[in-house]
């Protein structure tokens, strides 16, 4: 449930941006929007196969370390884009990309 919220927030914040109108801060949104949802639904299909008791305890604990990570890097590009029209760093794509993978890999049938 904590994670639901957590995600929510971040759908909220990234939906609705501050006033400003640059199309470099839209893009950078929509881009931090997108990877939000793609980490979201990997999460919970990962948290239907930990239920289930298809995930092992190495797997979990590597998603544990990726997600706090993961997080504090949105965290920061979310501050980023409210206060700069430069693009935003690339290493929440890159998290990101590593989360999903262990995410999936932890939820592929056997």
């Amino acid at each position: 449930m904590a994670a639901l919220i957590f995600w929510i927030g971040w759908s909220v914040i990234l939906i609705l941006p501050t006033g400003c109108t640059a199309t470099q801060q839209q893009v950078q949104y929509r881009s931090l929007k997108a990877v939000a949802l793609t980490v979201d639904s990997a999460l919970k299909a990962y948290a239907d196969a930990v239920v289930a008791g298809k995930v092992d305890l190495d797997t979990q604990h590597k998603v544990i370390d990726l997600k706090a990570r993961y997080a504090d890097a949105m965290t920061a590009a979310v501050a980023a884009a409210k206060s700069s029209t430069e693009a935003s760093s690339i290493a929440v794509q890159q998290l990101a990309d590593s989360l999903v993978a262990v995410l999936q890999a932890a939820t592929k049938p056997q």
